[in-house]
């Protein structure tokens, strides 16, 4: 059996600007991995409370 891992996507839309910047949440230089999609999301709502950064999206995916 495979086990899955989950990690948080970040999209950040800059003003002005047609630019996106895209990537795995990280931390200490490290994406952060789940292994289920129910801890990822939770974290994912604490990060967006936090945040409150309307040009932030972030979403729960899937490690290939």
């Amino acid at each position: 059996m495979h086990n899955k891992k989950y990690g948080i996507w970040k999209t950040r839309y800059a003003y002005n600007s047609r630019k996106t910047y895209e990537g795995w949440l990280l931390k200490n230089g490290q994406p952060l991995t789940f292994t289920s999609e129910q801890h990822a999301t939770v974290y994912k709502q604490c990060v967006e409370m936090k945040a409150n950064d309307n040009s932030i999206e972030l979403e729960v995916r899937c490690f290939s």
